[in-house]
């Protein structure tokens, strides 16, 4: 297995992974490092820190790799551009080796004390703990979209929670390897409601957001435009990937409807009232929605051939777990996608003396009888030989 700047491989798994993405926070990345070691230094779990420079153009990188070099537990990865918080965080749950994963963005804005909060709570049997941000100290330019955007996700997702949008998470290990496929874009925003619609469990814990101490914030009100057609995404992976022509068949059948309804409306007129329909825009209308309702319709039929192809053994990932299951013919075809191996697997023995022996002795080779040849004084090599 592939390491990172010459970090232990995943068979080497820690208990929590704290996922640091960075772009251009240089004068940050010292002070949430010496956070991040105050605070889990003094637990009794084992912990790494994974920073994930994001295409920074300042000194992120230099600072962290001087880092990494004077502590193994700091391990990092480097994007070639800017390619978002998404797809950092993604690559960050790939490479990660924690069974619990916390994210927090690296420009020190929350209590150090308020990670292992999230943590705790994880182990109360959460999939998903997100932080919510009772005081904010951000802009008032930020505050006010992020509340619209956290009331339209409650209004329209039914997930009572108060922060969507919090950088600071926690993930036990199953569900951040879920979302890893949701990696690009804005789709980091939404990880909450694609998590909640897959099945898992979330919560929120109460923190006190802190003033940034250095650097500008990289967020603008572009990010919130991007997040728009983000969230039309969403909607349709957790609710119609599944079953897209429910979605567009739907649409297609209502749009030929129109088209229908138009086309009797014009012949109750021509055969009825004598009206001609030469020249009326209504005619050209009827029959543009007849076309585009068949071609949405077709297309939702194509979406689910398609998807029919790559589902697979789609349905056993959505398996939690299972009592007094055989599950010998589970193992499906080998995904296309490269997936990291994390972990190796321990094999328990049998405890039981009886089956211990009896594998023994199903084991232990069975010596063949051999025959008894006794050569008396005076007989021939020949003989002694046979």
């Amino acid at each position: 297995m592939r390491s990172i700047d010459g970090a232990p491989g995943p068979e080497c798994p820690v208990y929590v992974s704290v996922i640091l993405p960075a772009y251009n926070e240089a004068e940050n990345i010292e002070g949430i490092y010496a956070q991040v070691i105050d605070v889990f230094g003094r637990q009794d779990y084992s912990f790494e820190i994974l920073f994930v420079d994001d295409g920074s153009t300042d000194d992120t990188w230099p600072r962290i790799q001087a880092l990494a070099e004077v502590d193994p537990r700091v391990r990092a990865m480097r994007h070639r551009r800017n390619s978002g918080k998404a797809s950092a965080l993604a690559n960050g749950f790939a490479f990660a080796r924690g069974e619990i994963m916390l994210t927090s963005d690296a420009d020190m804005q929350y209590e150090p004390e308020d990670m292992v909060r999230l943590v705790r709570k994880i182990e109360e049997g959460y999939d998903i703990v997100s932080a919510y941000k009772v005081v904010r100290r951000d802009s008032l330019e930020r505050r006010l979209p992020s509340k619209f955007f956290n009331y339209f996700i409650r209004k329209t997702t039914g997930i009572q929670m108060h922060d969507m949008n919090a950088g600071l998470k926690a993930f036990r290990y199953e569900a951040a390897e879920d979302l890893i496929r949701y990696g690009y874009g804005e789709l980091h925003r939404f990880f909450i409601v694609l998590a909640y619609r897959m099945g898992y469990t979330v919560a929120e814990v109460p923190v006190e957001s802190l003033p940034r101490p250095n650097g500008q914030s990289k967020y603008g009100f572009e990010r919130y435009a991007r997040g728009a057609f983000d969230y039309l995404t969403v909607v349709f992976l957790s609710g119609y990937k599944d079953r897209p022509l429910h979605l567009l068949g739907g649409i297609g059948l209502s749009v030929m409807a129109i088209g229908a309804a138009l086309f009797a409306y014009l012949g109750f007129e021509a055969a009825v009232l004598g009206h001609t329909l030469s020249g009326r825009p209504l005619l050209s209308i009827a029959v543009m929605c007849g076309i585009a309702g068949v071609q949405i319709f077709a297309v939702g039929l194509i979406a689910e051939m398609i998807n029919n192809l790559e589902r697979g053994n789609a349905s056993r990932a959505k398996i939690s777990r299972v009592v007094g299951i055989d599950r010998r013919n589970s193992t499906g075809p080998v995904p296309s996608e490269v997936r990291v191996e994390r972990r190796k697997r321990t094999k328990l023995e049998p405890v039981d003396p009886l089956i211990v022996a009896a594998r023994e002795a199903a084991t232990e080779p069975v010596a063949e009888p051999v025959a008894q040849l006794t050569v008396e004084p005076g007989d021939s090599a020949e003989v002694a030989a046979n």
